[in-house]
């Protein structure tokens, strides 16, 4: 099942609350951690340790993550129960994907340039590493130049 990717980055968050609601990204790393189906109540339980909240709030906020297509959602019963439709990992990766694609439409140098300079900055073990997959990649290209495949 593929989810929707929300629309909004706010870069001076932390986390994924840079691209969730701060509720929504605890709620989400409580489903991603547990690893298995889970209903309203095992996480109003959990979020409720740590600080008052009120059930419907969960709730609410769940049903959201579902319309979203960040979870799944079916009953049994008058029970809701919930599953991630993508691991943490996967969601990560295509957040990082859409924000990168969208700094490389319509700033591409400067987006390159920073990447390089912060890489640079801080690993230049990780720079060899790109050059080699800059090296590889360009080997693979057909003379001529470009090909239709995404980077």
């Amino acid at each position: 099942m593929k989810y929707r990717i929300p629309a909004e980055f706010r870069p001076g968050m932390r986390g994924l609350d840079k691209v969730l609601g701060k509720l929504e990204s605890e709620i989400m790393e409580i489903v991603w951690r547990k690893g298995c189906q889970v209903t309203i109540r095992d996480v109003y339980e959990e979020i409720q340790a740590g600080r008052k909240i009120a059930y419907t709030t969960v709730m609410t906020v769940m049903g959201r993550l579902a319309t979203k297509k960040l979870l799944q959602k079916w009953s049994v019963g008058n029970t809701y129960y919930f599953l991630p439709t993508a691991s943490r990992d996967e969601f990560t990766r295509s957040i990082v994907g859409r924000v990168l694609d969208s700094l490389l439409d319509d700033f591409a140098d400067a987006t390159l340039a920073h990447l390089i300079k912060r890489v640079q900055r801080d690993d230049l073990d990780t720079i060899r590493k790109l050059e080699e997959l800059l090296a590889s990649y360009q080997e693979e290209q057909p003379k001529g130049g470009k090909t239709d495949e995404p980077a």
